[in-house]
């Protein structure tokens, strides 16, 4: 049986929506943080040496990093559902948007956060170097968006981008499917 360590606050969240999605059985354990330090509880951290969110098991299998996990369940779990082959004329798009949350996009908005938090300067070029890569990262966003029916694994009624997105100007078709998509 496949079981979802779901750590809150964490990127454990976009598995279980797949899991859902994909509208297969798992187990769910939830996991509160720590709330002082907001770090994961010793019995999250020995599930995997790293000790970071998501973590999934599958029988005996153990495995964490968000794109590992999702690509994983979608291969075994999703009968053919959420993915695209290797034939498929738009495989390698489909694989970049794929790994560009965690890849890009992810990595630059957290280090823009962290800089934002230390005070720094406008002009500060580390500062504004990063605010430049998340605009532009957002702009590739809303340049895809404008032109295909996804982005990566979902179809853009089923988008799981969440408010991120939202503060950008995007495609009027994203949004308009978006903005009419209710989890059932």
């Amino acid at each position: 049986m496949l079981t979802v360590h779901h750590l809150g606050k964490s990127q454990s969240e976009r598995i279980v929506w797949l899991c859902e999605e994909l509208e297969i059985p798992y187990e769910l354990k939830r996991y509160a943080r720590d709330p002082v330090t907001m770090l994961a509880p010793p019995e999250y951290k020995a599930l995997h040496p790293i000790g970071a969110a998501p973590v999934i098991t599958d029988g005996d299998r153990v495995l964490a990093e968000s794109g590992a996990v999702a690509e994983y369940i979608i291969a075994k779990h999703g009968k053919g559902r959420l993915a695209l082959t290797a034939g498929h004329r738009d495989f390698a798009n489909f694989l970049y948007w794929f790994h560009f949350a965690n890849g890009t996009l992810q990595a630059n908005m957290g280090r823009n956060m962290i800089l934002n938090r230390l005070s720094l300067a406008e002009d500060n070029p580390i500062l504004v170097a990063t605010r430049a890569r998340v605009d532009r990262a957002f702009d590739l966003i809303g340049a895809r968006v404008r032109e295909a029916d996804y982005l990566a694994v979902v179809p853009t009624s089923s988008a799981i981008w969440r408010g991120s997105v939202s503060a950008r100007p995007i495609g009027g078709r994203w949004r308009r499917a978006i903005q009419g998509w209710r989890c059932s």
